[in-house]
């Protein structure tokens, strides 16, 4: 029966029927009964999907969520409820046509599904939780959701789904929740996502990384590659130079803990955003970081070079004042060669 009605001409109105009869199962003192499991089980594995389906589903869930302590069955009625609403989501695009209007229980939801340690549950959720209208931008629910993705190595290696979710969730909820909630396991957990540029939204991870590579925290546990997707000219090209002020900070810091490669990375970053032309960095200062840089790392010559011919190729000139220094920088390489 219910097979035939998921192709009717009537899919929505008889889904709004439907719906009431969820809700008042759920809230009469036998909600566990095997229909309407039976019910939400034919509809997660239908192929028919509606805005109006992904509404409904996601008022489910704020009613399972109100009314778990008395159902036996509620996680697994949660779980359907999710998959029913947003499995079938495009993850290309995160605007959706669906109003999600229900932004209670939203911390219950976020620990019953985390802790149920399903890996597609916790995409569906985080799918919900980004998808955007014109009637929703529910991203403050995301900010819940910061220690629960830092605990979640049990399930790594993570889906395709679920690896593009969560980074797309970080830069959503920002560098300074992870702070509040453990950043050690914070660093880990994105070791454990293997970022590469693929998969990332530029503007997003630019202004992340540009957070994080500045703080105390970032100089100590960012790992190497996330040093390098700093450069990658896509994602530099996102960078706002009016976004932060330049301090010699982070260059200090990198260089008294002998960090040549992670200095590397960041010399070239400083040079895309801050060249003396811009007037926010000094002769002395930037020029001779990056002549005590190639010293102790001749290699960075080549690399710096590559890098901004690279950006240069893509979205405009090599400073000047880069050249005169890489120039000069060649010349006492080969007069020490010389020698």
């Amino acid at each position: 029966m219910l097979t035939q009605l998921l192709v009717s001409d009537y899919f929505d109105q008889i889904l709004s029927q439907f719906s009431l009869a969820i809700f008042a199962a759920i809230h009469t003192s036998h909600p566990h009964c095997r229909l309407l499991k039976d019910l939400l089980s034919d509809l997660a594995s239908s192929e028919t999907q509606t805005t109006h389906l992904t509404e409904l589903a996601y008022e489910w869930c704020s009613v399972l969520c109100k009314n778990y302590s008395n159902l036996k069955d509620g996680k697994y009625l949660l779980l359907l409820s999710l998959e029913i609403g947003f499995c079938h989501l495009n993850l290309q695009s995160e605007w959706i046509k669906a109003k999600l209007i229900h932004t209670e229980h939203h911390q219950e939801l976020a620990n019953i599904i985390f802790e149920s340690k399903s890996g597609e549950a916790i995409a569906d959720l985080l799918c919900a939780w980004t998808s955007r209208s014109y009637s929703h931008q529910p991203y403050t629910s995301l900010n819940i959701c910061a220690k629960h993705l830092i605990d979640l190595h049990h399930l790594h290696p993570f889906s395709s789904r679920l690896q593009k979710l969560i980074i797309h969730v970080i830069y959503l909820i920002s560098y300074e929740k992870f702070k509040q909630v453990g950043v050690e396991g914070f660093f880990n957990f994105l070791d454990d996502l293997q970022v590469n540029i693929d998969v990332v939204d530029k503007k997003g991870w630019a202004e992340l990384l540009l957070d994080i590579v500045q703080s105390n925290e970032g100089i100590q546990y960012l790992s190497y590659p996330y040093w390098e997707l700093l450069v990658e000219p896509t994602v530099s090209y996102w960078f706002s130079p009016e976004r932060s002020t330049y301090s010699p900070k982070t260059v200090m810091s990198l260089k008294e803990a002998e960090e040549w490669n992670k200095l590397e990375c960041w010399i070239g970053v400083v040079w895309m955003l801050w060249p003396l032309e811009r007037g926010k960095t000094t002769e002395e200062d930037l020029g001779h970081i990056t002549l005590s840089l190639f010293h102790q790392q001749p290699s960075a010559i080549q690399k710096l070079e590559q890098w901004m011919e690279q950006l240069a190729d893509n979205w405009g000139q090599i400073p000047e004042s880069f050249q005169r220094i890489c120039k000069q920088a060649h010349g006492k390489a080969a007069q020490q060669a010389g020698l």
